[in-house]
């Protein structure tokens, strides 16, 4: 059993919401605290370097508190800015102004975070604190590629938009990263990928050869593996070079600005993942710029705290919700008629699903718990249009009722959905349903995830029980 000291000691925890950065944001802070703060990418650097891959550091991503400016001097040259934590994006009212350039404009012909060009001339000069400033014109000479290129250990050691980004640390954690995926490369090098396409013999051995050799060179002491794929915004990058321009050689090409402008982005930072690419399979993770839509995870630190002494998951609604149903149970004020309704499990017991509105897929949203379920019959051939991408199985549940024996109240599909297709289209889905007469529970009803996923207190409130439970 855990003390009470022990059960809220945590000085970090890491929180995604559904409903994108600003709820995110606020119960990262909410957790955080008077004096707390949001974890900048140097912190996510000490977190990783004080654990392994495997640990939560390593295996998810995170968007930071740190940020990058890309514009024009007074004098007129291209640099890059990155500031930990400091800055006119260093507060949620300051990134939704940068981030609003995209998301308001409701053409959608707008990329990328903006702020002033007075604000980054501001950032230049330090009034807003320390910042690392990188030369452009001197960084895309480095690579043929830049901005999409994978960096081999020693290339990231000496990267300077990556140990800006990374911080005091990068060198050490360039290098604890480089020591993982030698030891990742000897453990492929024994293993041997099934395949289950047909493949000629002398195919998949010349394939295999090329693969343990690749392993085995990247799995030695003194070998130099790729590790790190360093990106810019995918939707709004910093330009182009251009190979065409015959003129002028491999012309870099920036990206124009809007007058009085300059980009502004957050900067994220990837899981470790195996990744293939040109003839190489790499344990390799991302350091690039966070887009709006993109899924976001913030860590919240309490003031104090570090991510050195640990980081813990946040509240996770959707698991929440299946592990401590019970709990969440809510009285309603008059039960009513269940009408015909899809059926769901959590483990062993059965609920009615929240209903869908119109055609589309299944909400799989556990609603009024099963008191009594009776079979009807034998699963039933059901067969319905495709409606849009063919990928997403979507019908109306009067489609599914249609074919409902007399006594039935519910169904539940018994396998996954085949594709019917004509000349080369996709034109129905087919799938097996089981008819019920079931008998639900409507005195209570089951809150909703996305209800739950803003309760902050009540999310927590359940982790501590967890905790207690340990």
């Amino acid at each position: 059993m855990k003390s009470e000291k022990e059960k809220v000691s945590a000085d970090a925890m890491a929180f995604f919401h559904d409903d994108g950065l600003p709820a995110a944001w606020k119960q990262a802070m909410k957790f955080a605290g008077q004096g707390g703060r949001i974890a900048t990418l140097p912190d996510i650097v000490a977190a990783r370097l004080e654990s392994k891959p495997g640990d939560l550091p390593w295996e998810t991503y995170f968007t930071t508190l740190t940020a990058e400016y890309c514009g024009l001097t007074k004098a007129g040259n291209h640099i890059l800015i990155v500031a930990h934590g400091v800055g006119p994006m260093s507060t949620l009212d300051g990134i939704c102004q940068a981030y609003s350039h995209e998301y308001q404009d409701k053409n959608r012909s707008r990329r990328g975070g903006r702020i002033t060009q007075q604000e980054f001339w501001d950032l230049e000069a330090g009034k807003f604190g320390q910042i690392e400033v990188i030369d452009l014109d001197e960084y895309y000479g480095r690579y043929k590629y830049p901005f999409i290129q994978i960096l081999r250990a020693s290339e990231a050691l000496t990267d300077p938009v990556l140990k800006a980004r990374l911080g005091p640390e990068a060198e050490k954690y360039v290098q604890a990263h480089a020591e993982f995926a030698r030891a990742w490369h000897r453990e492929q090098a024994g293993f041997d990928p099934e395949y289950k396409n047909k493949i000629p013999a002398d195919v998949r051995q010349r394939y295999l050869d090329r693969r343990l050799l690749q392993h085995q060179q990247d799995g030695a002491e003194d070998a130099d593996p790729f590790i790190i794929q360093l990106g810019d915004a995918a939707n709004c990058c910093y330009g182009y070079r251009d190979y065409h321009d015959y003129g002028f050689g491999n012309k870099f090409v920036y990206r124009k600005i809007e007058d009085g402008l300059a980009i502004a982005h957050l900067v994220s930072i990837g899981s470790l993942c195996q990744m293939h690419h040109e003839g190489n399979e790499s344990l390799v993770h991302d350091v690039d710029c966070h887009e709006w839509w993109n899924g976001v995870r913030l860590v919240g630190i309490k003031a104090g705290g570090c991510l050195r002494t640990g980081l813990e998951a946040g509240p996770d609604a959707y698991r929440l919700l299946r592990q401590h149903w019970r709990e969440l149970l809510v009285p309603m004020p008059e039960p009513e008629m269940v009408g015909f309704r899809g059926l769901m499990q959590i483990e062993d017991q059965w609920f009615t699903q929240y209903p869908k509105a119109g055609d589309g897929l299944d909400t799989w949203e556990p609603e009024y718990a099963i008191m009594a379920l009776e079979k009807i019959g034998e699963p039933v051939f059901f067969r319905t249009e495709v409606g849009g991408y063919h990928g997403f199985f979507k019908f109306g549940a009067n489609e599914v009722q249609a074919i409902a024996p007399p006594p039935a109240n519910a169904y539940y599909f018994t396998g996954e959905p085949e594709i019917e297709w004509h000349d080369g289209n996709p034109t129905h889905h087919t799938c097996l349903v089981q008819f019920y007469r079931v008998e639900a529970d409507t005195a209570k009803r089951l809150m909703r995830r996305s209800q739950l996923s803003h309760d902050y207190e009540r999310m927590m409130q359940l982790l501590e029980l967890e905790q207690e439970a340990v």
